[in-house]
């Protein structure tokens, strides 16, 4: 492990200050301010016992420190430096509830699109990507994100470093790649509905383009990242303030830093602005290219066809314009999120960042847990704005909760059935899923 070095705290009152980074970069400075020339050795045994120069002999010769504090005194400054303070519990509590939402919301949305057949639409199968991508992202990166923003300390190994931060790169790519697929994909079906034809193999093929551009993609992360110990006075050493990071030097990490929040933000912004105000020009306008009204019949016969046909196509055009509202909306709510940690992370190494600790600590929770709270939202999105989803949200859930039950093999069907009970309730009927015994 490399190791970062700190200064010796500068009078007694003052707590030990702190600096914390982005998700995986809490950058710990300043937590010492004045090395004493002298150090304890072996040689003063009575130095741990003496509280006299534990608190009042500053200038002993004896002390490793200014305040001629004890080791064991030490670890308790350094406990109390990486205690949450009161305002941090309650960005905890905050933390924990878009977790669990984030976490329910997410499979909610993925179990809906699987039970419900007619509902595995192009448009649907994206989102469910994006689901499993902030499904990804809430599980993989809020814990860590967490810790180290509140504790500032990583506790596991190098190894599990790289993966954390490699997966959390890797899975907000994935739900950027695929927001941009989703305007693309509308824009292309909407507004050009006679030159493409949007089809379920063609989606999946994308999706998993999509994965692995965002796996090569996050690459830089598992490469240059690695734990970093920080170096006290006086060989002392500390489980805690470990940090984890990728070790670039402060020029190719600005440079990095920016290229990414143009990639993954700046241009699928500009993508996704240009094809959504497209979208609503043309679903506004009460026109959609390649619907045509029939002429070739006659009489009470053609008339009844023209208002059959414009119905439908009013339908059409309502049930089109429902899903770009929807589709706008986690467009503009992503653009809102996002924005603050990809300007913190390109402010920061360039030096900019408030001077006051309590004030750092507070943009970076905020600004970390917007990500999660994007990631979290959708689903509700979905319910609010979607009556198909909403639906199906209910159903599932009432499904979920009264659970399935198993009926037993027999010898002449070699497979198993599972039904959902209590069919009393309207959507939730008895349906029966056979499957082949493997």
């Amino acid at each position: 492990m490399a190791s970062a070095e700190t200064d010796l705290p500068a009078n007694s009152e003052a707590s030990i200050p702190r600096q914390s980074g982005d998700a995986h970069v809490p950058i710990v400075t300043n937590l010492l301010n004045t090395i004493i020339s002298s150090v304890i050795n072996a040689s003063h045994p009575d130095f741990f016992n003496s509280s006299a120069n534990s608190t009042n002999s500053t200038n002993s010769s004896d002390c490793w420190n200014e305040y001629c504090w004890t080791w064991d005194e030490y670890d308790d400054h350094i406990l109390e430096f990486i205690r949450p303070k009161h305002y941090e519990i309650v960005f905890i509590i905050i933390y924990c509830i878009t977790f669990v939402v984030g976490l329910v919301g997410n499979a909610l949305v993925c179990f809906a699109v699987w039970r419900n057949h007619n509902m595995r639409t192009v448009t649907n199968v994206f989102i469910v990507n994006l689901a499993v991508g902030d499904f990804l992202v809430i599980l993989v990166c809020l814990p860590p994100t967490l810790v180290l923003d509140v504790i500032e300390s990583w506790f596991l190994d190098p190894g599990t470093c790289k993966c954390v931060l490699y997966l959390q790169s890797a899975s907000v790519a994935v739900s950027v790649l695929t927001l941009s697929a989703i305007a693309v994909e509308r824009w292309w079906a909407i507004c050009y509905p006679l030159r493409f034809k949007s089809t379920l193999p063609r989606a999946r093929k994308i999706i998993i383009l999509i994965w692995v551009v965002a796996l090569l993609c996050a690459l830089p992360e598992a490469i240059t990242t690695s734990t970093v110990e920080t170096a006290f006075p006086a060989n002392y050493t500390s489980p805690y303030l470990i940090q984890c990071k990728p070790l670039w030097d402060p020029l190719n990490q600005g440079i990095y830093q920016i290229v990414q929040s143009f990639v993954f933000y700046v241009l699928p912004m500009g993508l996704m602005a240009l094809t959504y105000t497209h979208i609503a020009s043309v679903l506004w306008k009460h026109e959609i290219p390649g619907v045509v009204v029939s002429s070739k019949n006659y009489g009470q016969s053609r008339k009844y066809m023209l208002d059959s046909n414009r119905n439908s196509q009013d339908d059409q055009i309502i049930s089109r314009r429902k899903a770009a509202r929807m589709l706008i909306a986690i467009v503009i709510m992503f653009g809102i999120c996002y924005l603050p940690v990809h300007l913190m992370n390109v402010l920061r190494y360039f030096g900019i960042q408030p001077i006051k600790h309590d004030n750092l600590i507070i943009q970076n929770l905020i600004s970390h847990w917007l990500p999660y709270f994007n990631s979290a939202i959708n689903p509700i999105i979905y319910n609010f704005m979607s009556a198909k989803f909403r639906k199906e949200f209910k159903v599932s859930c009432y499904c979920c909760f009264y659970g399935i039950k198993h009926r037993p093999r027999t010898r002449r069907d070699p497979t198993f059935t599972m039904t959902f009970s209590h069919s009393n309730y309207s959507n939730c009927h008895t349906e029966e899923v056979t499957m082949a015994s493997m």
